[in-house]
């Protein structure tokens, strides 16, 4: 299709970099906009690419609407905010990150790590008291701790590496792995069942699957050991977030990191109404709770977006 005739939308502009942007206008009319809902649905019908993030919802009523779109690029890894099986149906190609950003990931997983076991969002609070209280922040050292890995893919297996550079021990329970991948990177292949029971720290870094959703709820924690310590930096579902506060309030494990909530998109669009899990963040101290930072660093949305652009010109000649 000749270049003037090829409109392009990307929904957040804050996240594509000029030199995306430029590697983009080879193949046609770019609009960068943030649209409501609304403005969406009026506008889809023009664009025969769009580019998007888990901010925007791809569903079956947008893609109805989409009457000349060839091709849904998402600068994410998971695309549950896509209808991918109706896009096919309608002939539109999905693309999505293969690892670009899973380095980014891996560092924001294990800085959450580092948080919680040296306590340092809360000894940094008590500091802007200007209090000096380090007995109260007294930490753990992660040498010799067991670090149980939940999704031993790019992200997962960049953990692992990260891991015992910290002299950890390394579990994962991954189903599409196998002994010795997991081995050659310096982990042992378990059972869930054992990871939860054997791990100081456990990690999710899986994708949401119908086998994932809920994964962690109130029977795993209770095979957790009493000073676990739990992250979540993959989606939130993986988690049951009633299991999740009552473990942390009950003291069935010690403190959770989470970097994804349930209530995200109610928070991005300042919508009325309140998180539970926030909430008990305000007055308690085992629990942190980032924006969905993982995937976001400038190195990871240059190479992000980068990806997704080559993709795409990858697949229109094809």
């Amino acid at each position: 299709m000749a270049k003037e005739q090829m409109k392009i939308l990307i929904t957040e502009p804050e996240y594509f970099p000029e030199k995306s942007l430029k590697a983009l206008e080879s193949i046609g009319e770019i609009t960068t906009k943030k649209l409501s809902r609304q403005e969406l649905l009026k506008t889809i019908e023009n664009f025969d690419i769009i580019i998007v993030r888990i901010e925007t919802e791809i569903d079956r009523e947008v893609i109805n609407l989409a009457k000349k779109l060839k091709i849904i690029a998402s600068v994410t890894t998971g695309v549950n905010h896509i209808d991918v099986d109706y896009a096919k149906e309608k002939n539109i190609k999905i693309i999505n990150l293969e690892g670009a950003n899973s380095n980014s990931a891996a560092e924001h997983t294990f800085a959450l790590i580092l948080s919680l076991v040296r306590n340092i969002p809360n000894s940094f609070e008590s500091i802007k008291k200007s209090e000096w209280k380090r007995h109260e922040f007294i930490g753990h050292e992660l040498k010799d701790k067991t670090l149980g890995i939940v999704g031993f893919g790019r992200i997962g297996s960049r953990i692992a590496v990260f891991a015992k550079s910290f002299g950890m021990n390394v579990l994962t329970y991954d189903k599409y792995v196998t002994k010795d991948f997991a081995k050659n990177i310096g982990a042992s292949l378990v059972s869930l069942e054992e990871l939860l029971k054997d791990s100081d720290i456990i990690t999710l870094n899986c994708i949401l699957t119908s086998e994932t959703k809920a994964m962690i709820s109130y029977k795993e924690f209770e095979k957790m050991k009493k000073f676990a310590f739990l992250v979540n930096t993959s989606r939130a579902e993986v988690v049951d977030e009633k299991a999740l506060l009552d473990a942390l309030k009950s003291g069935k494990i010690r403190g959770a990191a989470l970097d994804v909530i349930e209530d995200e998109k109610m928070l991005r669009e300042n919508k009325e109404g309140t998180n539970t899990l926030i909430e008990y963040a305000k007055n308690h101290k085992n629990l942190i709770i980032t924006p969905h930072l993982g995937g976001l660093t400038h190195e990871s949305i240059n190479d992000a977006t980068m990806f997704v652009v080559n993709k795409i010109k990858e697949s229109l000649k094809s």
